[in-house]
C-alpha cells in the first residue's frame, strides 16, 4: 500500500512538471509574441486575459490527459465494474476513488509552486513582455499572481483553480466511463 502511494505521488509530480514544461513550450510558440506585444503596448488587462484563458484551457487539457492516462489500466476498469455491480453512483465512485488523493496531490502541486511564489514575492516589477523560461514554466498560474498582486493569494488561488478543474474533469470522466461500461456490458445493465 505504501509503495502504491509513493508511486502515485511520483507519477503526479512528474505529470505536473511535464505538464508545466509542455504548457510553457506551447505558450512560448503560440502566444508569447501576442502577450508580449499587448503588455508592451500597455494593454496589460488584455495580456493578462489572454494568459488567463490560456491557463484555464491548459489546465483542462492537462487534467483530461492525466485523468485518461491514469484510468487506462485494466485494474481501473475492473474496479469501475465492481463499483457498478455494487450499485455505486458516479458521485460515490468519484468520492471513493479521488478524494483521498487530495492528501498528496495538493502538497505536491503547492511544492511545485513554491519557487515561483518566492520569486513573485521578491520581484518588484512584473514584465510579461520580457518573461523568461522560469516565468513561462509557471505561465498557467502567472495570471492569478498578477491579478491579485499577491504571492500568497496567487498561490492559494492557483491551487484552488487547478484542483477545481482537475476534479471537475475527473468527475466527468468517472460519469462517462460508468455510463459507457453500463451501455457496453449486458452484465452491468440492470
Amino acid at each position: 500500500m505504501k509503495t502504491k502511494i509513493i508511486k502515485s505521488i511520483l507519477f503526479f509530480l512528474l505529470a505536473v512538471l511535464a505538464g508545466h514544461l509542455a504548457e510553457s513550450i506551447v505558450f512560448g510558440l503560440a502566444l508569447n509574441s501576442i502577450v508580449s506585444g499587448l503588455w508592451r503596448d500597455e494593454y496589460t488587462s488584455k495580456a493578462v486575459a489572454v494568459t488567463a484563458v490560456y491557463g484555464v484551457i491548459a489546465h483542462v487539457v492537462f487534467s483530461a490527459v492525466y485523468s485518461v492516462i491514469s484510468s487506462r489500466s485494466v485494474e481501473f476498469r475492473e474496479y469501475m465494474k465492481n463499483e457498478i455491480r455494487a450499485g455505486s453512483s458516479a458521485p460515490a465512485i468519484f468520492k471513493k476513488t479521488y478524494l483521498k488523493n487530495l492528501l498528496y496531490e495538493v502538497p505536491v502541486y503547492f511544492t511545485v509552486l513554491i519557487p515561483f511564489t518566492l520569486y513573485f514575492s521578491l520581484l518588484k516589477n512584473i514584465d510579461l513582455s520580457n518573461s523568461f523560461s522560469f516565468e513561462k514554466f509557471h505561465i498557467t498560474e502567472f495570471w492569478l499572481y498578477i491579478t491579485t498582486g499577491s504571492a500568497a493569494a496567487g498561490v492559494f488561488l492557483s491551487v484552488t483553480v487547478f484542483f477545481l478543474i482537475l476534479y471537475a474533469v475527473r468527475f466527468i470522466m468517472i460519469a462517462v466511463t460508468r455510463k459507457k461500461l453500463i451501455e457496453n456490458s449486458v452484465t452491468l445493465q440492470g
